[in-house]
């Protein structure tokens, strides 16, 4: 039987500490993770788009690709769409909590 030290998950550190360095507050996190998820999603629709002009004037003759490009494209759309809507519906039910 191979037990992991604590502190430790499959032989990699839980948590490596860093001198000097203080963590973000929460908010911050998850602004940052937010931020992330939107430009992620935009540079989808933007590559999804180009992709589209590029085979219609002809510079790709890739139909396949293209629709990979708007498949990934959607699909991150959706995704966005829906971690949006949880996000709301977790909040409201904060705010209808007693307090």
């Amino acid at each position: 039987m191979n037990i992991a030290p604590a502190g430790m998950i499959g032989g990699l550190p839980l948590a490596s500490p860093l001198s000097g360095v203080t963590p973000p507050s929460n908010g911050a996190v998850f602004g940052n993770v937010v931020e992330q998820f939107v430009a992620d999603t935009n540079a989808q629709q933007l590559q999804a788009d180009a992709s589209v002009q590029q085979l219609a004037t002809g510079q790709s003759e890739s139909v396949h690709e293209t629709m990979l490009a708007l498949a990934k494209a959607d699909l991150s759309l959706r995704v966005f769409v829906e971690v949006r809507n949880k996000v709301i519906d977790a909040y409201q039910e904060v705010m209808r909590m007693p307090m």
